[in-house]
């Protein structure tokens, strides 16, 4: 009897504490039932059940059409009483003019940029204690993007990997054919494609043919070598502090351009690497080396024989290709709703939502073989060498200064120069290692 009352007492008080919580927990619980379920209990125990705000804002060029199927969409399904609301960048919506407004931000993400935006304009958040709270696990993810995001973060960690792209190879297969030259394959090392180069940089029928490009902010941020423009410690340009900018220089931009063709080409381009035009539009570009967004390949390539390789590598590091360009979201420190933040947060970093999204097309950051192999199979590019895209090993994520972005031009516009053969690389380093000071020092000065 003295038992019975007992376990009536505790569960009278079970659902007094229920009451007047108002449904609102503060500390996980461990969750009934075990496995999904269970764990789906205790995610609904750390978030309000009332109806909830949250501000999503980014400074990526995201269009409100893609936020709202790719993310807003699914997170109110899992979510029924939060509401999403998206501020897309734009005049009178900058990051600056926000803050400065007082505009509450919820959770910002962005690309490897994240960092340097939310510590600038003070959004950053060290999410360690709620990535606990929510029982996140981040071994679960693609550990170069963990330790950027922590050496980032000062040891702690401000923002989570959602999604993720890194460099390939993009080739037109109906110029290989034209010219019987065999299409490059996974595993090339960057000497093997300079002679598929040579094979396809050619005039034919009064149409300049040309072999290859790359696309020099991507290629440059995410370099194989893992080389900053700035020393993180000194913020001082590291263009002649390191030999390994040679060799990227010459294998990336140099010797595919090392044909006079090619740089009359380069000069009826005023004067710049092919890009997306010359592959896209006049189709006389057989390779470019670009971002894995096949949307776009697909968007402009109407009637075009396309397809992907892996990134070419260096004999020297072999199997590694570029680093990770993941997106990282955050939980801002201005958030009344961190919690729920956090929910939103976990959620499309979970199994469930990083499986449907890879089918779709879009890189997981989590490191599960099983997901990889589903790339692109619920996507109009099933019958593309989609193994191309998580061949390569990724690239260390080397922690940066916070003035990067400003030294970015000094290398992206002499990478140009370098290619037409204006200057040797002695004489252009010196001018960008001159010019990328001089931008941080005008930064720091404020001018």
């Amino acid at each position: 009897m003295a038992k019975k009352k007992a376990l009536l007492s505790a569960a009278l008080i079970a659902a007094l504490l229920t009451a007047c919580s108002g449904g609102q927990g503060q500390v996980a619980s461990s969750g009934e039932g075990g496995g999904a379920e269970g764990e789906a209990k205790g995610q609904q125990s750390l978030v309000t059940s009332d109806p909830v705000e949250l501000v999503l804002y980014s400074t990526a060029a995201t269009s409100e059409e893609e936020v709202q199927k790719k993310f807003i969409d699914p997170i109110q399904q899992q979510f029924p009483n939060f509401t999403i609301k998206y501020i897309k960048k734009g005049k009178g919506t900058n990051i600056d003019e926000l803050v400065a407004a007082g505009q509450q931000i919820d959770i910002y993400y962005e690309s490897v940029n994240f960092f340097h935006t939310v510590t600038k304009f003070g959004l950053a958040y060290d999410m360690t204690e709620l990535i606990k709270k929510h029982n996140i696990d981040i071994g679960k993810f693609e550990p170069t993007m963990i330790d950027y995001a922590q050496g980032m973060s000062g040891n702690g960690i401000y923002g989570l990997p959602v999604w993720s792209e890194n460099v390939i190879l993009f080739y037109n297969k109906d110029i290989f054919d034209k010219f019987g030259v065999p299409y490059p394959t996974n595993g090339m090392t960057w000497n093997e494609l300079h002679q598929l180069a040579k094979q396809l940089t050619r005039s034919d029928g009064g149409k300049q043919y040309l072999g290859f490009a790359a696309s020099p902010s991507h290629t440059l941020r995410a370099n194989q070598f893992s080389l900053t423009f700035l020393d993180s410690q000194t913020d001082k340009a590291t263009i002649n502090a390191n030999e390994q900018w040679k060799k990227l220089f010459d294998y990336y931009y140099i010797a595919p351009s090392n044909d006079p063709g090619f740089r009359k080409a380069m000069e009826g381009l005023k004067n710049k690497l092919p890009y997306k035009d010359p592959f896209l539009k006049e189709r006389n570009l057989a390779m470019l080396a670009y971002l894995s967004q096949l949307d776009w390949a697909a968007g402009g390539a109407e009637g075009m024989n396309w397809d992907i390789a892996a990134l070419p590598t260096f004999e020297e590091l072999p199997n590694v290709g570029s680093s990770a360009y993941p997106f990282y979201w955050g939980v801002t420190a201005q958030s009344k709703h961190k919690d729920e933040a956090m929910a939103v947060i976990k959620f499309l970093t979970d199994t469930e939502y990083q499986t449907k999204q890879v089918r779709s097309g879009t890189m997981t950051t989590l490191k599960d073989e099983a997901i990889k192999q589903q790339f692109g199979q619920d996507s109009p590019y099933k019958d593309k060498n989609l193994s191309a895209v998580f061949h390569n090993s990724y690239a260390a994520l080397p922690i940066k200064s916070m003035y990067e972005g400003d030294a970015q031009k000094a290398y992206e516009d002499t990478v140009h120069e370098a290619a037409l053969g204006v200057s040797d690389l002695n004489t252009l380093f010196r001018k960008i290692e001159e010019t990328a000071n001089k931008a941080v020092d005008a930064v720091k000065a404020g001018n």
